[in-house]
């Protein structure tokens, strides 16, 4: 497994959008995610607008199930609303001190459940979580353990060893295991019953990663949070005060929100000049550095067409090399670049390799696509990088 690293006015977004994203109608939008997402690769597909299904590519017989990567983590977030829901958990501002009470000394005291959520906790993280999470026998117990890199609340930093921290206080708050709990709480009640969770050696489901689902059922927790948390028989799963709390914007980041990615209309990247002498300082490797220049005086409508451009000349390691000399080394990619970001229109759960769910409320969409991990994955192209803007197109075709 490994980390990877992302509501408005149909006026505002008129305004925003290009014009030839204006033209495109539905069929034609919805063509393009058909034939990107086949030219990815894709395992699964699952486009619908108001619950009606405008697109769907079936996976294989026996390949429904596809791992969601790093997308487990916004799944697992509405365990945090549900418990809020049902007055386990005070609020999300509660100190994890209460729950660990080893943490009472120190920094740690001030850690929130709400920066394990926003990736604000200040833990110590490696660039690359494969190489000290798995098969770590007990990640809560190495999430406890973990030395501060910043003061809580401070710094956003993906962080995939605090976010294994969740699975423990759910367990500890619901009194049952995070995958009992999402079972009776929602999965059940959805209809929702061909899934795995990978645990650690302690028994306890990843928090980071593991959680396997088919698009339909994704699709379906998507419909759940564009319907303000009610099923689609009238039952209410989720309180609107939860699903709310989830996507509302970070205090250190626009990107994100509890767990959940915040999606905006357009992104506009631009190289920071200058800037030599702060890669030189920070030591990144010469490689990355030329990577990083060769995209100056170049602008870019989004990141994945940033990470395309700085995939080509690191080759296929380009998410280790990345992670390593710009993450490992403290460097966001604000740092780096002038960003541009229009109004939020969607909230989405993304995960490695391209397992995304999007949820587009104006226009009432969601929209789900899934691969699977195989030796013959190429990066970014199997990525489908583009499948957020292709849906964002098919949105403004049915407003």
């Amino acid at each position: 497994m490994k980390s990877e690293h992302r509501f408005c006015h149909i006026l505002a977004l008129a305004l925003l959008m290009p014009l030839s994203a204006l033209a495109t109608t539905a069929d034609d939008a919805l063509a393009t995610i058909d034939r990107n997402a086949r030219a990815a690769h894709s395992d699964a597909v699952l486009v619908r607008h108001d619950g009606k299904t405008l697109l769907e590519l079936k996976p294989a017989a026996g390949q429904d199930s596809v791992h969601l990567m790093s997308a487990t983590k916004s799944v697992m977030a509405l365990a945090i609303g549900l418990l809020l829901d049902d007055g386990k958990l005070a609020s999300i501002d509660e100190p994890v001190s209460r729950i660990y009470p080893e943490w009472k000394q120190g920094q740690k005291q001030h850690i929130t459940v709400r920066m394990l959520l926003d990736h604000t906790s200040g833990l110590q993280n490696v660039a690359n979580a494969g190489q000290e999470l798995e098969g770590a026998p007990d990640l809560v117990k190495l999430a406890l353990a973990a030395e501060l890199t910043h003061a809580p609340g401070t710094t956003f930093s993906y962080n995939n060893k605090a976010t294994n921290l969740l699975p423990g206080i759910v367990q500890h708050l619901a009194g049952q295991p995070l995958d009992a709990y999402l079972h009776a709480r929602l999965f059940k009640p959805l209809g929702i019953t061909h899934y795995a969770w990978m645990k650690d050696e302690a028994g306890t489901p990843l928090g980071m990663a593991g959680l396997s689902l088919r698009a339909t059922d994704l699709a379906a927790i998507g419909q759940l949070l564009l319907d303000d948390g009610v099923a689609p028989d009238g039952t209410r799963l989720l309180s609107a005060r939860s699903v709310a709390l989830l996507t509302a914007e970070s205090a250190r980041s626009p990107d994100v929100g509890l767990l959940w990615w915040r999606i905006p209309a357009w992104e506009r990247y631009q190289l920071k000049p200058q800037l030599a002498d702060l890669l030189s300082e920070r030591g990144v490797e010469a490689d990355v550095q030329a990577a990083l220049q060769s995209t100056a005086g170049r602008t870019f409508d989004s990141k994945n067409a940033l990470i395309a451009a700085l995939a080509k000349p690191l080759g296929p390691e380009w998410p280790q090399r990345y992670g390593t000399e710009i993450t490992g080394r403290g460097l966001k990619l604000s740092d780096l670049y002038d960003i541009a970001r229009g109004p939020v229109v969607g909230y989405a759960a993304n995960g490695y390799m391209g397992q995304y769910l999007l949820v587009i409320p104006e226009q009432r969409v969601v929209a789900v696509r899934l691969i699977h991990r195989r030796d013959t994955h190429v990066a970014p192209r199997d990525d489908y990088g583009g499948f957020f803007a292709d849906v964002l197109q098919l949105a403004q075709a049915l407003r």
